[in-house]
């Protein structure tokens, strides 16, 4: 069960993770995190990131929590 329900969404956006950026989707999104399609190579549990998403003015700094296929589930840590 999620703390904060989520809203359906098709930003197009980079994750930035170590010394790479990727392309991305944010799926849906919610005051507690996001689901992301990315290429999740090389993404693992707690790797810290960062998703920018251009269109809507946002820059999130978050934890991967979860990975399946091409999906991630990520939660916010903070937002500047």
């Amino acid at each position: 069960m999620r703390t904060f329900p989520r809203k359906r969404c098709k930003w197009k956006g980079i994750l930035k993770f170590e010394d790479t950026h990727r392309p991305c989707v944010v799926e849906d999104i919610g005051v507690g995190g996001c689901r992301v399609a990315v290429n999740t190579k090389d993404l693992e549990l707690k790797s810290r990131i960062v998703i920018e998403i251009e269109s809507q003015k946002l820059r999130f700094h978050g934890e991967i929590r979860w990975t399946k296929n091409e999906e991630a589930g990520v939660e916010f840590l903070y937002m500047d």
